[in-house]
């Protein structure tokens, strides 16, 4: 069955429209007709099984017949992610989103090498978020929230005060992830820092631990930027997360 992603607004009583790429998806590539069975699935995880009833020339008419709440989640991850070459970043954003990620905080730091310009800022998180939502449909995990790019000063000041918080360092050699998991065993939402191409500098390091961060390692091998990002999260999921991720007791 064709999933489709809406926000939840769109939905009224038993109706929901369908508009904007999700649309073009439907017409132009799906070239699905009235009649046609569909799913839709809303920001939240919520799925419904609908049927079109109406194509104009801008949305499509669902009248929906069933809808399955999602199951609440025990553990939220977010993801705070120095900004990557497009190649990389975008194999981020799909993968995390399938790994089930809740939010991705795009960011830029001394290191970074793929600098944006600001007025390039909105084009560039569309872009983003049409690959998570198509990561999203191929999964069935819920869209993450997508961030515009902030520096990394800002992304630190936005950050909870008191929530849990890890930054993945390799220049750390004294607390690995495995050993922090086991003075973390009860984490119900966690934020996850991963440095650009060319690591974290030392002072950003420092600056981050002033705002309650601590820098963990994934152990001695030198992963690619893309690479340790998916491991992070993966070793997270796996340590703290639902019934798809079972930690070991």
């Amino acid at each position: 069955m064709r999933r489709f992603i809406v926000a939840s607004q769109e939905i009224v009583r038993d109706r929901v429209q369908i508009r904007g790429p999700e649309f073009h998806h439907l017409k132009h590539v799906l070239r699905l007709a009235v009649g046609a069975t569909v799913e839709v699935c809303d920001e939240h995880g919520t799925a419904y099984q609908g049927v079109i009833r109406g194509i104009a020339h801008d949305a499509a008419e669902v009248a929906l017949t069933q809808g399955t709440a999602a199951e609440p989640r025990s553990f939220r991850l977010t993801l705070a992610q120095s900004v990557l070459k497009r190649p990389a970043m975008d194999l981020v954003m799909e993968k995390t989103t399938e790994l089930g990620v809740h939010a991705i905080v795009p960011f830029v730091s001394e290191r970074t090498v793929a600098r944006i310009p600001p007025e390039k800022y909105a084009e560039r998180t569309a872009r983003w978020q049409r690959i998570a939502h198509a990561a999203a449909k191929q999964s069935g995990s819920p869209p993450p929230t997508i961030h515009p790019p902030v520096s990394l000063s800002e992304a630190l000041r936005d950050m909870p005060e008191n929530a849990r918080k890890i930054l993945f360092w390799e220049g750390e050699d004294g607390l690995h992830i495995k050993r922090f998991a086991r003075t973390e065993r009860d984490c119900r939402s966690l934020y996850v820092m991963v440095g650009p191409e060319g690591g974290f500098a030392t002072h950003e390091v420092e600056a981050a631990r002033r705002t309650g961060f601590v820098s963990v390692s994934l152990g001695g091998t030198v992963l690619r930027a893309e690479t340790a990002s998916l491991a992070a999260v993966s070793v997270c999921r796996f340590l703290w997360g639902d019934v798809l991720f079972l930690p070991l007791p």
